[in-house]
């Protein structure tokens, strides 16, 4: 029995084997007959090639066409849906458009299911301050980020305390070394005239090449991420989230370094860590989170807007106010806290950069973290980060070059 590969079945196909998600979650049966819903539904899972039975070697005709035009045109319905509050008048928001058609088999997509409402989940909703103070495991950081706190806020630190801090992290220190040592890192140092020669297999030597602070800032933002591990399933894909921020990470960076930012890791973290705050309405508040995913379903309105809606918040100052509790960099704080209004406040740049990162992520790279639309296109925020039509182009081949590689360094 041949195997296909994806791109090339087509709707009327049976299947001859089981086939699984490469993540091994989800499985269609032997002798189901594949339909244009069930070949997206492939594609979202990443599936490469299915076995079929036998085909027959005629040409396609007008009525095997007929459904591969179809399954097109459901693509472009889809992309076009997520750009619902975007300008497409924009010549920058266009470049994005157009570039989501030709990768609308590696888009977020629609969601086929819609989450549990709870409309009760709206009386009396908890403020920012009660859903961080509730959580014990929040309030209570894993000693390493305590530690690197502390040892980056003593001016009298050396390279030796830091290293040895970190180093007591054994996975932690794993995915940093693998990080810096990427072609990522590779790349961005290059531009910033920092290239190492040779690899970098110390911590110590991670320092000298990328800064104490840097490095330091780096590992606060990877240690927190495994306190959100038990994000409840219904509520989100954990590994959509963090593919998402991953995006929005790796395209920050980018921009700071065409920038010239001298320490651009801390916006690599600030990128990362962009959406934190959904992750704790998810954490502390499922149902309440439940019921603002679905509003902004049912109505086709951006799920921040919701949000504040809901809360009186949204999920930017609830990140925000979570770091300044962590006592991150005020910079960073800032960066998360205004990535979706970055004029609001006295350093626009940071925000800037983030907010830009995550319409770019959310338009065109895998992943999602809950909204199902393109984020708000603010023009202001662009015009800092002065962005043209072949630049964008080349930061979306740059970031698409990386991102596999380095999501697989947090999984």
């Amino acid at each position: 029995m041949p195997l296909i590969p994806l791109q090339e079945l087509r709707p009327g196909l049976i299947l001859a084997e089981d086939i699984e998600s490469p993540d091994g979650r989800f499985r269609l049966c032997a002798g189901q007959e594949l339909s244009a819903s069930l070949l997206r539904l492939l594609r979202g899972w990443r599936v490469r090639e299915a076995a079929v039975e036998d085909v027959p070697a005629t040409s396609p005709g007008p009525e095997t066409a007929a459904p591969a035009q179809e399954l097109m045109a459901d693509d472009a319905a889809d992309v076009r849906a997520r750009f619902a509050h975007a300008p497409l008048d924009e010549p920058l928001v266009a470049v994005l458009f157009d570039q989501a058609q030709t990768r609308a088999d590696r888009s977020p997509g629609p969601v086929k299911r819609l989450p549990a409402r709870c409309e009760s989940a709206r009386k009396n909703p908890p403020t920012a301050e009660q859903l961080i103070d509730g959580d014990p495991i929040l309030v209570s950081l894993p000693e390493v980020f305590m530690r690197i706190r502390e040892v980056v806020s003593d001016p009298a630190s050396t390279v030796e305390e830091v290293t040895a801090v970190i180093g007591k992290d054994p996975s932690l220190t794993a995915k940093l070394l693998k990080l810096v040592n990427s072609a990522f890192y590779a790349r961005t140092l290059r531009v910033s005239g920092g290239m190492p020669s040779g690899r970098v297999d110390t911590l110590s030597r991670a320092v000298l090449l990328l800064g104490l602070n840097q490095l330091s800032t780096l590992a606060m933002g990877v240690s927190v991420l495994p306190l959100f591990k038990d994000i409840p399933a219904e509520c989100m894909d954990m590994r959509q989230f963090w593919r998402h921020s991953v995006a929005v990470g790796l395209v920050t960076k980018l921009l700071a370094v065409r920038l010239g930012d001298p320490s651009p890791e801390r916006f690599f973290v600030a990128g990362l860590l962009h959406d934190i705050g959904r992750l704790v309405l998810y954490k502390q508040a499922p149902a309440l989170a439940g019921e603002a995913l679905a509003v902004s379903m049912l109505s086709g309105r951006l799920l921040l807007d919701v949000e504040r809606e809901l809360l009186g918040f949204d999920h930017g100052q609830l990140g925000g106010m979570l770091l300044r509790k962590w006592r991150f960099p005020e910079s960073l704080e800032q960066a998360v806290w205004r990535h979706h209004d970055p004029l609001s406040g006295d350093e626009p740049l940071e925000s800037a950069l983030v907010c830009v990162a995550d319409m770019v992520a959310g338009a065109v790279l895998p992943g999602c973290s809950g909204e199902r639309f393109v984020p708000r296109y603010v023009p202001e925020a662009w015009g800092l980060v002065s962005l043209g039509d072949q630049d964008l182009r080349e930061l979306l081949e740059t970031a698409e070059a990386h991102f596999e590689v380095v999501c697989s360094m947090f999984a």
